[in-house]
């Protein structure tokens, strides 16, 4: 009976019923918890790092759908556009992810934008949904800078 467990091993994997290990890294399983890591590396490095083609190659989908109504397309290649030249016509922006949550499919990230060093921060939810370890969907909601005081919490 062992013996067998090998050739059923086999058998699944080449039925698609069970995937085998990437050459780059671990298998896909598509928790919550993996999710969450794949959302904040692309994050880091398309955003923070500023390697937005790179990190829209490596954890993006190439059908990818993006709901930014800024994004000419709605796809993948308009939302890399629109970030690199975000990228290129402020220099000085910096990115920083705060926190990030996940439920099943679906991630979520709470970050702040400063345009430029001592410029005042904007608030940023990134919502992400992911199929078989990529980004296949983006929504997100933009907050300005803060100017009333009337809250004495922080946003971040």
């Amino acid at each position: 009976m062992i013996a067998r467990i090998p050739l059923l091993v086999l058998a699944l994997m080449a039925s698609g019923c069970v995937s085998s290990q990437r050459a780059s890294g671990p298998a896909c399983l598509g928790s919550a918890e993996q999710n969450r890591r794949i959302v904040t590396q692309f994050y880091t490095m398309a955003l923070v790092d500023k390697q937005v083609r790179a990190g829209f190659e490596k954890f993006v989908r190439p059908d990818f759908v993006e709901h930014k109504p800024d994004i000419e397309g709605g796809n993948r290649e308009g939302a890399i556009r629109f970030l690199e030249g975000m990228v290129k016509g402020v220099p000085g922006a910096q990115w920083r992810v705060r926190r990030a949550l996940a439920e099943a499919d679906l991630v979520a990230v709470h970050a702040s934008f400063t345009p430029a060093p001592e410029a005042p921060e904007y608030a940023i939810a990134d919502f992400f949904r992911l199929e078989n370890c990529q980004i296949v969907e983006h929504w997100d909601v933009v907050a300005p800078p803060v100017t009333a005081k009337g809250n004495p919490n922080p946003r971040f």
